[in-house]
C-alpha cells in the first residue's frame, strides 16, 4: 500500500533474494486496486533483467532486500512503469529488477500481490510444514522430488537487523535510489 502524498518507495531488487528457489520458474502477480500512474509510485521494472544475475542484496554483511545500484552493472533508465487503471494486473518473473518511488500524489495506490511457483521448485529456505506447503498449491501434484535447475542464488542472510517487511529490511540499505531520485526530480 502506498498512502497518498507519503506512500514510501521500495528500493531496486529482486524477489529472487528473498526466496530463492530449487528451480526459477518463480513469478509474482499483482493486481492495481486503485488507478496507478506515474504520480503514484508505479511498480518500475527492468526489462529482461530476469535472465542476468541475482545481484546482491546486502548492506554491512547483512540482508537488507535492496540492491545497490551503484555496485551493479544494470541500466536502471531503461526501467518502464507498469501504470493503468484499478483492475489492471501485472505479472513479474521474481529475477527481474524492479522497484517504485514515493507516492507523490493525493490518491492512494494499493497493489494485492501475489507469487507463484512451479509445483517441482521448492524453496531454498525450507519448507516449515509439509501439509501447508501442498495445500497452497494452486494447480499440479505434490512431490517430493524437487526440480533442480542451476540459477544464480544468494541466500538472504544472515537476515536484517530489522527483519520483517521489505520497508523493514530496506531500513539497512546503504544507497537510497529513490530518495536521490526524488531530491534530483525536485531540484530540476
Amino acid at each position: 500500500m502506498k498512502s497518498a502524498g507519503y506512500g514510501s518507495p521500495v528500493e531496486w531488487h529482486q524477489d529472487w533474494a528473498f526466496y530463492p528457489h530449487t528451480n526459477d520458474d518463480v513469478l509474482a502477480t499483482g493486481i492495481y486496486l486503485d488507478d496507478c500512474d506515474m504520480d503514484n509510485g508505479p511498480l518500475l521494472v527492468v526489462p529482461g533483467s530476469h535472465r542476468g544475475p541475482t545481484y546482491d542484496h546486502h548492506a554491512d554483511g547483512r540482508f537488507c532486500g535492496a540492491l545497490n545500484p551503484a555496485n551493479c552493472d544494470i541500466d536502471l533508465g531503461k526501467a518502464v512503469p507498469l501504470m493503468g487503471p484499478a483492475g489492471s494486473m501485472t505479472i513479474h518473473h521474481a529475477r527481474l529488477v524492479h522497484g517504485s518511488a514515493l507516492n507523490t500524489s493525493n490518491r492512494q495506490r494499493r497493489l494485492l500481490l501475489h507469487e507463484y511457483t512451479a509445483a517441482d521448485a521448492w524453496p531454498l529456505m525450507g519448507v516449515a510444514n509439509f501439509d501447508d506447503f501442498n495445500d497452497r498449491m494452486v494447480l499440479g501434484e505434490p512431490s517430493v522430488e524437487p526440480r533442480i535447475v542451476a540459477a544464480p542464488v544468494r541466500m538472504p542472510l544472515p537476515a536484517a537487523d530489522h527483519q520483517g517487511s521489505i520497508y523493514e529490511n530496506q531500513r539497512a540499505a546503504g544507497q537510497r535510489f529513490f530518495e536521490t531520485f526524488a531530491e534530483t526530480a525536485d531540484a530540476r
